[in-house]
Parts: structure tokens; sequence; C-alpha cells
């Protein structure tokens, strides 16, 4: 008896010691294993309204802590990288989510006209565009403004002027005005002679009839069709551009919509070569003419691209058309709620988003409750990809300025530190439960992947004034700096 006696004590003392050895072992193993980052001296908005910190410590691509400098500091390992952010604000990645990435990255090729208001400007833009790069074939601009040259106007001279060796073909913003010079237009072959309406065609000088320049509607396409199309090793090239001016931005993650699975499949191919620092949700779009057929198109590009932290699809994005007809939104709707689909209906005007609401009601009252719940959402067709890429800094300045009751931030009355929050929540936690990813980014927490941008001030004390001035001086992707702003001198 007494042996048993000592045999069971004996036993209770080892697991004892077992025990809270699996205890001390684990708090050494959060005190003293590698640590491979550390900011300090933040002003550190983990998200979701939390209280401020003042420093994060990163283990491989996770974040390891979040807290005080003084609780940081002892983390710190001789092999640990340590990042002063001198009181500036640390805030969880960026993340779009709404964004049109394949066009945003064949854009960054083309001359932005969205601040040149004279004629002048414009043909100081293509001049300096040409001259920085002799080898490019055509000259294509974006975003112009539609009335800066008069439908008279001898823009295909001027154009001519700023480089006359090479197409130049610039289109304004929305698309529904362009200009071009004298080897464009021979190469789409519009002349004098060029047959089109006067409403939807080529504007001609009166006195030889020859072509201006200018081009509307239907001639633009005259002009269009004969651009070189980029070649896939084009648009790789392009993506990796835009992934690395993602970075400057602060942007770790983007939400994007195309019309095919070739987007994703060209970013699969940057990502085997490892060069993939973006996280990226794929939608596809579609019209509201959507079959059972159709829609086993798109199950392959989900089969493709499964749930993963780096790159997945899931997202549908329905596009009503000019005219939204109720019944045909319903039954795509419908029919991609019952396959499991995220929703995004693109409103064309004010009367969508009521029909979109009731396509979603409609949906949900017919179909089986999804085990990860709804949600579907209306996107504006103002905010809807325009093909620029993003600038998250400029929307919580415009977020911060339209701050309570429509009354400006300048009234006189300080911005709340809870409309900055919420302003940076839009862009971070908020989209990332917008994909189905809140449980690994978003929010700058233990266990979460380590997204997290510093930036050049703290935007937390009188945002009005510091967030004209913000930059993004850090970008830091899956534990690693993949964006660290010059210091100037």
């Amino acid at each position: 008896m007494a042996t048993r006696l000592t045999t069971i004590i004996v036993v209770v003392i080892v697991g004892a010691t077992f025990i809270a050895g699996l205890i001390v072992g684990a708090q050494r193993d959060d005190a003293s294993g590698p640590v491979d980052l550390i900011i300090l001296n933040g002003k550190v908005y983990p998200g979701r309204g939390a209280k401020l910190q003042e420093a994060i410590a990163v283990r491989g691509n996770q974040i390891l802590r979040v807290g005080t400098n003084r609780e940081i500091k002892r983390l710190r390992r001789p092999q640990t990288v340590v990042l002063d952010a001198h009181g500036a604000a640390v805030v969880p990645g960026f993340n779009d989510p709404h964004v049109r990435l394949m066009e945003g990255a064949l854009a960054l090729g083309q001359i932005d006209l969205g601040d040149a208001m004279t004629p002048e400007a414009v043909a100081a833009l293509v001049r300096s565009f040409a001259d920085a790069d002799p080898a490019r074939g055509w000259i294509l601009g974006r975003a112009g403004d539609p009335t800066v040259f008069a439908l008279n106007a001898p823009v295909r001279r001027l154009l001519d002027d700023a480089a006359a060796d090479r197409p130049v073909f610039l289109v304004s913003k929305g698309s529904g005005i362009a200009w071009a010079n004298s080897k464009a237009l021979k190469a789409a072959g519009v002349t004098r002679r060029t047959h089109t309406s006067r409403r939807s065609g080529v504007a001609r000088e009166s006195r030889t009839g020859e072509p201006t320049g200018v081009l509307k509607l239907r001639a633009i396409q005259l002009v269009s069709h004969v651009v070189p199309q980029p070649t896939d090793a084009d648009k790789v090239e392009s993506l990796r551009a835009a992934i690395t001016e993602a970075h400057k931005r602060g942007l770790t993650s983007v939400q994007t919509v195309s019309r095919s699975d070739e987007e994703l499949e060209l970013l699969s191919g940057v990502r085997e070569q490892g060069e993939l620092t973006l996280r990226v949700y794929g939608s596809v779009e579609v019209s509201t003419d959507l079959t059972e057929q159709s829609l086993q198109a798109l199950e392959a590009v989900r089969g493709a691209f499964p749930d993963d932290p780096l790159i997945k699809a899931g997202g549908i994005e329905v596009v009503c058309g000019a005219r939204c007809e109720p019944a045909k939104l319903q039954h795509a709707v419908a029919l991609l709620d019952k396959h499991r689909w995220q929703i995004r209906v693109r409103a064309q005007d004010e009367a969508d988003p009521r029909k979109a609401a009731e396509a979603f009601e409609h949906a949900a009252s017919g179909n089986p409750e999804l085990s990860r719940g709804r949600r579907h959402r209306v996107v504006d067709v103002d905010n809807a990809g325009s093909g620029d890429l993003p600038d998250p800094l400029a929307e919580l300045e415009q977020a911060v300025a339209n701050f309570s009751d429509g009354q400006p931030a300048d009234a006189g009355r300080p911005v709340p530190v809870a409309v900055v929050q919420a302003a940076v929540d839009a862009s971070t936690s908020d989209a990332a439960y917008a994909s189905f990813d809140e449980q690994r980014k978003g929010v700058l927490a233990s266990g979460m992947l380590a997204d997290i941008v510093i930036l050049s001030n703290d935007i937390f004390e009188d945002p009005t004034e510091r967030l004209k001035d913000a930059t993004v001086a850090v970008t830091i992707f899956d534990g690693k700096i993949v964006y660290q702003r010059a210091e100037s001198n």
C-alpha cells in the first residue's frame, strides 16, 4: 500500500513539473525566441477602435506582440531589425476594397493628364514623356480634362510639335473625347475622307477638311483599335511596377475586379517567382444575363484560386448596365448567392442601390443560410475602379474633412480621434472583413499577419492639418520591409 502511494505521489509530482515546464517553456519561447523586427516610439493604432499603443514586435510573418516601448524593447535580440517611428502613426497595411489592378498597372505606362488644364500643359507633358523614353512606340495618355482643347483647336499640329516621331493618343476622363497627332491618325487610316457622323466623329479644319486631332465617341475606336496591345510579358512587368507603386502608398492588400481570370493567372506566375508582395482577392465581372452554364466557368476560377492568405478568388461583380432590370438582377444575384459567391452590384444610377438591396433580400429569403454569412454589397459607379491605383491617405484626408454632421473639419471643432480611427478602419479591418479575411489581417494583434505601415507623422493629433502632409515612411509586408522612403537631405 505504501509503495503504491509513493508511486502515485511521484507521478503527481512529475506531472505537475512537466506542466509547469510547458508553461515556463511557452513563456520563454515568447520572450526569448527570435524576434525579427521591432517598431518603437509610434502612435500604434491596432484597429477596431482599440486605444493607441507605442510599439510592435514581429516574428516571422506574424505580429508577436503590441504594447509599450518598455515591453517590446525587452524582446530585442542581436538579429532584430529596429525601426523608430519617431512619434508617427503606425497602422495596419492598407487594403483597397475595389480596384482594377491590371488597368491601374497598365496605366502606369501612360501620361496622367489629370492636372494639365491648358493645351500648353498637355503638350509639355507629352514632350517630357517622349524625351524620357525615346524607345517607346506609342505615347498614350489618360484622364485628360475633356474641355482642355476646343473642338476646332489645332490639336494634331500641337501634338506633332511635341512628338512628331511617334504616334500620340490621349484620352479624356470618362473616355468621351480623345486627341491624336498625325502619326496616330495615319496609323488608324483617319483622313479628311474618313466618313463619320458630326456627333460622334472626327473634328475637321474648316478650310482644308483635315482632321484637327480631336476625336469623339465612335471615332475614338478607329485609333484605339490600332494601338498595340500589351503582351503577357508587358502585363507582368506592369503588375510588378504596380506592386512597387502600391507599397509606396502603404497598400499591402487589394480587392481587384477583372473580366476574366487572366489577371489572377499572371499574378500566380509572379508568385511562383517569389515576387508577389501584395495580397490579392480577385473578383470577376459579369452581366445580369448569368446562367447555370456560364456559372460553371466561374466555378473553375474559384477552384483554381481557393482561400489563401496571398491570392484567392471568391467575388463576383454584377454590372447592371444602362438599364438595370430588377427581375434579371434578382435572378443573377439569387443564382450566385445559391452557389456561395460574395456579390457586389455595380450601381449605374441612383435607383440601382435600392434594386440591389431588394435582390439581396430576395436571395436571402429563397436560398439556404450560408455558413459563413452573407457579405454582399453595392459599389458606386464613381468608385468602380477607374484604372488608377488608389491613394489611401488621400481617402483618409477626405473622410476627415467630411466628418460629423456635414460640418467641415476646419469649422473650429477638433476632429475626434474616433473619426480618424474609423477612417483607418475603412481601409484596413473593414476591408479585411469584406473579403472574409478578418481572422488573419486588418488589425495589429498577436498572431495576425505582419502587414504594417509607418506614416511620416502622427495623423491622430490634429488630423486636419497633418493628413495634408502625411506620406508613407515604411511599408512592411509579411514581416518584411518592402518600401522605405528615402530620407530627404
